[in-house]
């Protein structure tokens, strides 16, 4: 081989290698770099936690008060300051309902969360669902009927008024 052609390949080999580092390193990049939490998934997290406190103290109140239909939930902000006063409606089992519907749903939000179906500028969605199904003795099952939040991004969570069970904030 002449130096020229040995000098030519020696580029070339430079060359592909360099290609191969950038390909591997584009690679891990975007693979592996977790960044930063999404800010609207968080604050969602955040309120579906809220709203799971909230249906528990709503429950507790309930108890305390003896087993009324509605009771009087009290929201307070960070420095423990009354910020918002809402009646929510129980059922027979103590806890948080609404009629069954999509209106009744958002009612639950408003009621327990104390604020419009809205998260860091994203609308919620509050959908009602029933399989319509019942266990033979007239009776609903307690897993039968639910509500459903959700924002755009598609995280969501549900809420089973028969039982006072939330659901994890889930993709």
């Amino acid at each position: 081989m002449t130096e020229k052609e040995n000098s030519s390949q020696s580029t070339a080999l430079k060359i592909f290698i360099v290609l191969i580092f950038i390909g591997v390193l584009g690679f891990f990049i975007n693979n592996l770099y977790t960044g930063d939490s999404d800010t609207t998934v968080v604050a969602f997290s955040e309120h579906a936690e809220k709203f799971e406190r909230h249906v528990i103290s709503s429950h507790y109140q309930w108890q305390v008060r003896q087993k009324p239909s509605m009771i009087m939930l009290i929201h307070y902000n960070d420095s423990g300051r009354e910020v918002n006063r809402k009646p929510v409606r129980m059922n027979h089992y103590g806890w948080p309902t609404a009629q069954e519907s999509d209106e009744g749903c958002a009612k639950v939000w408003t009621s327990l969360i104390g604020s419009p179906l809205r998260v860091d500028g994203f609308n919620v969605k509050a959908r009602f669902y029933s399989t319509g199904t019942d266990n033979n003795d007239g009776d609903f099952d307690s897993r039968s009927f639910w509500c459903r939040y959700s924002i755009s991004k598609g995280v969501e969570f549900d809420y089973f008024p028969a039982i006072g069970e939330v659901t994890p904030p889930r993709l």
